[in-house]
């Protein structure tokens, strides 16, 4: 099926992608002492293969993706993103001899089992926008991330934070364009108005701020914790404006589906474990 092909098959690029690019930045933010030596720390990433390589794997995935997300209703691509973490705890597992913990495996059967409930509605499309809606939706979400950079002191949350509510948001805005923007019929005053829609503005800064986020965070945080937490928000953001925004059919079997995907991809996170009093971070 065309759907599972544009879904499954980015979602495990992606993954290969987060740990490649995991491997490159980390390894020259240790050798440049990270964002805190910006230039010698962007010459360092830009020189790195394996950098390369998860941008090159990101990059083909991104493009399924968007495919995808220009077919089909968005509450039911984002949840299949959601094997992203599942993808990357299965390979760790298997390629890195990672250990499976019991929550992992926990939060692995909520996913799947979400996502077999959803068997039978995948591949709908019964997406219409409020474009209103989706300036108001972008603007509350935006400015709610904005407040917890200022006050949330765990940086690699906030970080992690910003990076999916970026790509959650700049995935809205793109919906929203390519449901106006006819595909069959691509002409040169099209792609014009295309170029200077307010949107198109609002999807480059959100996926710009996001794609700088999610090197900046890997660079200082753990992959074990960013990967999920930005995959869980990243999805929860655009299913929810799935609802909101573009008036998405969310039956009973869907809300299920949607909230055990959810759900499972919470349970991904795994939080810093407590001092000790006396020990330092």
């Amino acid at each position: 099926m065309l759907f599972l092909l544009l879904t499954i098959g980015p979602a495990f690029l992606f993954a290969c992608g987060n740990i490649l690019e995991k491997s490159g930045v980390s390894t020259v933010g240790k050798r440049t002492g990270g964002v805190s030596n910006p230039w010698q720390f962007l010459k360092g990433v830009l020189s790195n293969g394996f950098w390369w390589l998860g941008i090159s794997c990101s990059g083909l995935a991104t493009i399924g993706y968007y495919i995808a997300m220009a077919r089909y209703d968005l509450s039911q691509v984002q949840p299949m993103m959601v094997l992203n973490p599942v993808l990357t705890a299965l390979m760790g597992f298997v390629i890195l001899k990672e250990v499976l913990t019991r929550r992992i495996v926990v939060a692995i059967c909520f996913v799947v089992v979400g996502l077999l409930y959803s068997v039978e509605s995948l591949g709908e499309a019964t997406s219409v926008q409020d474009v209103s809606m989706l300036w108001a939706y972008a603007g509350v979400v935006c400015g709610a991330t904005f407040v917890a950079h200022l006050w949330v002191k765990d940086r690699e949350m906030v970080d992690s934070l910003i990076m999916g509510v970026g790509f959650g948001i700049s995935a809205a805005f793109y919906k929203s364009l390519a449901m106006d923007f006819d595909l069959d019929n691509v002409t040169l005053s099209s792609v014009g108005v295309l170029l200077l829609d307010f949107r198109t503005l609002g999807y480059i800064v959100t996926y710009g701020i996001a794609f700088l986020y999610s090197q900046v965070s890997f660079s200082r945080g753990r992959a074990l914790f960013i990967i999920p937490f930005s995959a869980a928000v990243g999805a929860a953001v655009p299913t929810i404006a799935g609802a909101l925004v573009f008036s998405e059919a969310f039956p009973l079997g869907k809300m299920i589906s949607v909230a055990l995907v959810l759900t499972g991809a919470a349970l991904f996170v795994v939080r810093r474990p407590r001092l000790k009093k006396g020990e330092k971070a």
